[in-house]
């Protein structure tokens, strides 16, 4: 039986200039029992679009309101890793 990960998204807003508070980055955290993952993944537009291979398209609009505002997120459920690693936005390993 493969691994079923917690998966949380804590998002980076930019903290100066033009566009102060807009979200550049969120880093995402697969955590299971035995093992933790982490990767990034770069604001391209399409992280609300993307989220909702896992999550309603309601809870998919309600998770982007949250990490604009800056909030670390936890997504419900529990996934398997090739369900979400790399799967959000402009991917970036790290």
């Amino acid at each position: 039986m493969p691994n079923v990960y917690k998966l949380v998204a804590a998002p980076h807003l930019l903290p100066a200039g033009d566009f102060k508070g807009h979200l550049e980055t969120i880093t995402f955290i697969a955590a299971s029992e035995n093992e933790t993952h982490k990767w990034w993944a770069v604001n391209v537009g399409t992280f609300e679009k993307d989220f909702t291979k896992i999550v309603s398209p309601e809870l998919a609009q309600n998770i982007m309101y949250r990490l604009r505002q800056g909030e670390i997120v936890e997504f419900p459920n529990r996934y398997e890793l090739a369900e979400v690693k790399g799967k959000f936005g402009g991917n970036y390993m790290d």
